[in-house]
């Protein structure tokens, strides 16, 4: 990471850089303002992993797939608890140094408290020193700060009440500890 991605805290927002700044754009309209992102929280998300199984390098990375027992999500809008059978299929990097990162690509049925089928899928990386992220499988041994997951979410759904879902931008930040994972949710407004 470098010094600069470091010194921008939680919660913080770096602006664009001032057009005149910038060195390979022909944009020039400076009055042109382009609205800076919020983020509102959607909700909470617990999933408990069944099983992990190793598949090896088959030349996409040392891939593994993750079986997903059940869960709980709640927020604001929506809440309900997550069906077994959903699942990650992560592929980890070692990167330079005693770093690594795994690609995350997971898909989750959501059952809403009114009975609805959300789909959820998922895409993001954890990345950190590989010690860390070796060990998170022990339950309390690393704090979430200690390394940074983040995913994008999408969603579906059929059913008016939440079709709302099918067009949000989503983030969320995330943690494992033990069998499970938890991430906060956040529209991106």
């Amino acid at each position: 990471m470098s010094k600069h991605a470091e010194s921008i805290q939680p919660g913080m927002v770096e602006h664009p850089h001032p057009t005149s700044s910038l060195m390979n754009t022909k944009w020039a309209k400076p009055n042109f303002t382009l609205p800076l992102p919020s983020l509102q929280f959607l909700f909470q998300l617990e999933c408990d992993m069944e099983s992990f199984r190793r598949i090896g390098d088959g030349g996409h990375g040392d891939r593994s797939t993750v079986i997903f027992k059940d869960g709980r999500f709640e927020g604001p809008k929506l809440r309900g608890t997550i069906l077994p059978g959903g699942r990650d299929w992560e592929t980890i990097e070692d990167c330079d140094g005693d770093q690594q990162t795994a690609h995350l690509d997971t898909r989750y049925n959501l059952l809403t408290h009114d009975g609805v089928c959300i789909f959820l899928k998922t895409t993001g990386t954890r990345t950190g020193k590989k010690a860390i992220l070796e060990e998170l499988a022990e339950e309390d041994k690393h704090t979430p700060d200690e390394y940074r997951m983040r995913l994008h979410l999408t969603f579906e759904s059929g059913d008016p009440r939440y079709r709302w879902l099918n067009s949000v931008v989503a983030i969320a930040s995330s943690a494992r500890n033990g069998t499970r994972v938890i991430y906060d949710a956040y529209q991106v407004l």
